[in-house]
C-alpha cells in the first residue's frame, strides 16, 4: 500500500500542470508473477480484475480518473531460453487499450533490438 503522489496533465494549453487533489489517497498495488505472455492475456487479466474490483465494490476503476493504473514489465527471450531477458517498465498506463498497445510496441521494439545484436536499455 502506498499513497498517490498526484496527477500530471499535459497539453493544458501550452503547459503541463500537476493536480494534487488526490495526494495522500491510499493505493493498493497488485503484483503478479511474470506469467502473462501476450498483450491479449494482459488485456483479459486487467478486464477481469476491473470487473472483480467493481463487483466487490472496492472501486469504480475509472482509469481516466486515476482510480486504476497499470505498470507493465516487458522482456523477450529466444525460444528455449529459460532466463528472462532485460525488463523494460511502462509506467502509469491509464487505459486497458494503452496497456495492450504499449506491450505490442515494446515487444516489437525489443525483438528488433536483439535481431540487430544490440543491447536492450532499461
Amino acid at each position: 500500500m502506498e499513497e498517490d503522489a498526484g496527477k500530471l496533465m499535459h497539453g493544458v494549453g501550452k503547459y503541463s500542470v500537476v493536480d494534487l487533489n488526490r495526494c495522500g489517497t491510499p493505493l493498493v498495488e497488485i503484483v503478479s508473477e511474470p506469467d502473462i505472455r501476450s498483450s491479449k492475456e494482459a488485456h483479459n487479466y486487467l478486464d477481469r480484475l476491473k470487473q472483480t474490483l467493481r463487483y466487490i465494490d472496492v472501486s469504480d476503476c475509472d482509469m481516466e480518473k486515476g482510480q486504476m493504473r497499470c505498470d507493465v514489465n516487458i522482456s523477450v527471450r529466444e525460444v528455449g531460453v529459460t532466463e528472462l531477458g532485460v525488463k523494460v517498465e511502462l509506467k502509469n498506463l491509464n487505459t486497458i487499450s494503452g496497456v495492450r498497445n504499449g506491450i505490442e510496441f515494446e515487444i516489437e521494439r525489443q525483438i528488433k533490438v536483439l535481431e540487430n545484436n544490440e543491447k536492450i536499455l532499461k
